[in-house]
């Protein structure tokens, strides 16, 4: 599906209505739907640092797992590209610290859910993992150093040395929380991104 909202075309795959609609159907506490408002304002974070910062939004592209933003960033500097990298995670934190005030005026549940999944959401974006905000950020870091190839070497072996242990985790979460399946659905994401990649790779 497409939409055009100002110059920028929304782009929603039908696999990610689906998932989302069958998610919310199923979503008795409202869990789905908080951190789907939280991923929403991260991506939102990222887009209005590239607003500041001069690139030109062309695409924003909502798939099964991901946000894809399209924008010409060709024109800006290192110190910009680092701005924008950070500035999804730098908005949960942000909504996260404000929900927690205020949950500790109301102690409402629904301000805590907010703040909590905020916070870990921020937090998971930081992971020095491929695709993920803080994978950017440690690329940034390396290539200052070393060549784009070793660059790529290095930010794998972290990635899996991360992604392995988040998946135990999720498994372990999975039978001790009710089934909560979200931790273990991150572990998946993540290796089926870095399988994506190595394949396009040999391909």
């Amino acid at each position: 599906m497409k939409f055009k909202l100002f110059s920028v075309e929304l782009r929603v795959s039908y696999p990610a209505v689906a998932f989302f609609t069958l998610a919310l159907i199923c979503d008795k506490n409202k869990t789905m739907l908080i951190c789907l408002l939280c991923s929403l304002f991260h991506e939102a974070g990222h887009i209005a640092a590239m607003k500041l910062s001069g690139a030109k939004l062309k695409s924003v592209s909502l798939n099964l797992g991901d946000v894809a933003i399209n924008a010409d960033s060709t024109t800006l500097s290192y110190n910009a590209e680092v701005f924008v990298t950070i500035s999804g995670v730098a908005v949960n934190f942000i909504l996260s610290g404000v929900s927690f005030a205020v949950y500790s005026v109301s102690k409402d549940n629904i301000s805590f859910s907010f703040g909590v999944s905020n916070l870990l959401i921020g937090i998971f974006n930081l992971l020095p993992v491929r695709f993920l905000d803080g994978g950017q950020l440690l690329m940034y870091l390396l290539q200052k150093r070393f060549t784009p190839k070793i660059c790529d070497k290095i930010t794998d072996v972290l990635t899996v040395v991360f992604v392995i242990p988040i998946a135990i985790w999720g498994i372990i979460f999975l039978f001790n929380s009710s089934y909560n399946f979200s931790l273990l659905f991150a572990a998946i994401y993540l290796i089926c991104t870095l399988v994506s990649k190595e394949y396009k790779h040999v391909s």
